[in-house]
């Protein structure tokens, strides 16, 4: 089912006015509702397919929708082109299903193959998939079909024509949340959910971003535009925007999709103070955290803005490829082309070429560095709290002591519910597990990582350093000793 794409996105809407009373003064209020944007769909033969439209329409009150990626509407929008094509085919209405038909679906879901002859989708995507078209058919039901029992958990005087069973999210020390699924027998070769990026992987891609700085090229077009002196400027900003996203990955564990919104203006002022504000998405409401960094980081995300991005924009105004500053995105992350706001696709690109380059074989991808923040933020504090409360043990914590951890760490990586934290205790005290002397590894490790990464950038800026200003080699010299001297006094 290669059909073309079901819905199209139409950004920036502005419903009517809407008049609600206010019991509070008595008066009445008219409330106008806008968006970033809302769903036009249609079914396969290219007539309009409204409920899906009502449906993506309604989470829009309650979830994210954006202009860049969709937002988490968007996700709901694309799971739900299986459901649509799979109800046109069988020429069966949303509300007709039946337990038969979600079976099938989840068939045709699991055993579609690449040209490859591999699964187009993991169980996991499957589950995903099922999940967002059971809270659509729960919706219809709620909507428009209350009396007709079109999906549940049976009981003894109500029968349902989707079967759903239940089952228990369990969050470890004897707690647990409730839910309905829908129960299904998927291949036994599941895809295992993604773990944590390890340190050598991360050395990996450090050591391959300083051989390749000076290898990087520019497209023909721009060649025709700057000179040999603005080329390898512009060569510098490439790479440096390439090392600005593998720091933010590393030292913030930032979600992908908010790399490419991270404000300029104002962490300018943040950075002097060795901190850095981030968007944080999957909320409704705009929202930003601003998290620590250690200074050498900062430095260096200063540097990139105040030197190659403030060139970068002189070059665009300068050969008229935008008019004035005034036209430039606020954010760091530019198109090189545009001075505008990348694409999330644009980033995942360049992490790709850059795995590719350090021939790294096994899956790596940006959302993986996310997960190792989380999981050494989660180390550290169980450490700290073990340390402020000797008593305290693996085998003595209480979930209020985990919530208590969770919580903190929350603030470090936008996580609106703690509680989505809880999968990373066990890789904790996992990785905890495996030395002897938890407290005295954790810092020796901290340090031996910040002398690793300086020498790999003393090495990839000395291979180069022809390219070099005198300031710019200056202040990197000064930062990079600066923080080996500090590494030094740390591990007296």
């Amino acid at each position: 089912m290669k059909n073309k794409q079901l819905y199209t996105f139409i950004s920036h809407i502005e419903y009517p006015a809407v008049d609600r009373f206010d019991p509070l003064t008595g008066e009445v209020i008219s409330i106008i509702k806008k968006y970033e944007g809302y769903y036009s769909y249609r079914w396969p033969d290219g007539s309009t397919c409204i409920p899906i439209e009502m449906f993506l329409v309604y989470l829009s009150d309650t979830k994210t929708i954006k202009i860049s990626d969709g937002g988490t509407v968007g996700v709901y929008a694309r799971n739900l082109t299986h459901l649509v094509r799979y109800c046109y085919t069988k020429g069966v209405q949303f509300w007709d299903l039946q337990t038969s038909h979600i079976d099938e679906l989840i068939s045709n879901l699991s055993s579609e193959l690449n040209e490859y002859n591999e699964r187009v989708r993991n169980n996991n995507t499957v589950l995903t998939i099922i999940s967002n078209v059971i809270t659509f058919l729960k919706w219809i039901q709620t909507e428009y079909f209350p009396t007709q029992n079109i999906i549940g958990v049976d009981s003894a005087c109500k029968r349902h024509q989707i079967k759903l069973a239940t089952g228990i999210k369990n969050y470890g020390k004897g707690t647990g949340r409730a839910y309905e699924y829908f129960p299904s027998k998927l291949p036994t070769s599941i895809t295992q959910a993604k773990k944590p990026t390890s340190n050598q992987i991360i050395k990996l891609l450090w050591d391959t971003l300083n051989k390749s700085k000076f290898s990087l090229n520019i497209n023909k077009r721009l060649m025709k535009y700057f000179s040999i002196a603005e080329q390898k400027d512009h060569i510098a900003y490439m790479y440096h925007r390439r090392r600005f996203q593998l720091s933010m990955l590393e030292a913030t564990g930032l979600r992908p999709q908010e790399l490419i919104s991270i404000p300029a203006k104002s962490n300018l002022i943040h950075l002097t103070n060795g901190k850095i504000e981030i968007p944080t998405l999957k909320r409704r409401e705009r929202h930003s955290r601003i998290i620590p960094i250690d200074k050498a980081t900062a430095i260096k995300v200063e540097l990139f803005a105040e030197i190659h991005r403030k060139k970068l924009i002189k070059r665009l105004i300068k050969h008229g490829f935008i008019s004035h500053e005034s036209e430039v995105d606020d954010v760091l992350f530019l198109n090189p082309e545009t001075g505008k706001k990348v694409k999330p696709d644009a980033a995942y690109q360049e992490f790709k070429r850059l795995s590719d380059k350090a021939g790294i074989s096994q899956k790596n991808c940006q959302s993986m560095f996310r997960h190792r923040f989380c999981t050494n933020m989660v180390k550290l504090h169980l450490l700290s709290f073990m340390n402020k409360n000797p008593i305290k043990s693996k085998f003595n914590f209480s979930d209020s002591d985990y919530r208590t951890i969770l919580t903190k760490v929350a603030t470090f990586t936008g996580h609106k519910d703690p509680e989505s934290l809880r999968y990373y205790i066990d890789l904790a005290w996992e990785e905890l597990d495996v030395f002897s002397y938890a407290y005295d590894v954790s810092n020796l490790q901290d340090k031996l990582k910040s002398i690793s990464r300086l020498v790999s950038d003393i090495q990839g800026d000395l291979h180069g350093s022809n390219s070099l200003s005198k300031l710019q080699m200056k202040v990197m010299l000064d930062s990079v000793l600066n923080e080996i001297e500090n590494i030094a006094d740390l591990s007296k």
